[in-house]
């Protein structure tokens, strides 16, 4: 149980689950509930912030900044302005 909870308290895991949930989502509603689906460059927005929170976390490990719930709201918070944008 231990390994299972240091596995999912990783940083880069965390990010990378949550980058892999709003994808999924904007792929839902692109698909099935958008009038047209949408473009690749707005489905790159929240990979690209993932990115740049691995990149910055490889630089600056000690930051307060780089807590991952914060990150992961704001992929998910860039998730959902990508879908209502194109509403």
């Amino acid at each position: 149980m231990s390994k299972i909870k240091t596995f999912f308290s990783s940083p880069h895991i965390q990010i990378a689950l949550a980058t892999g949930f709003s994808i999924i989502v904007m792929a839902i509603f692109s698909k099935r509930i958008l009038p047209e689906p949408i473009d690749y460059l707005s489905l790159a927005v929240p990979p690209f912030i993932a990115t740049i929170f691995e990149l910055l976390l490889e630089k600056h490990k000690d930051s307060k900044f780089l807590n991952p719930m914060y990150w992961v709201v704001v992929i998910l918070l860039a998730t959902a302005f990508v879908i209502l944008f194109h509403l």
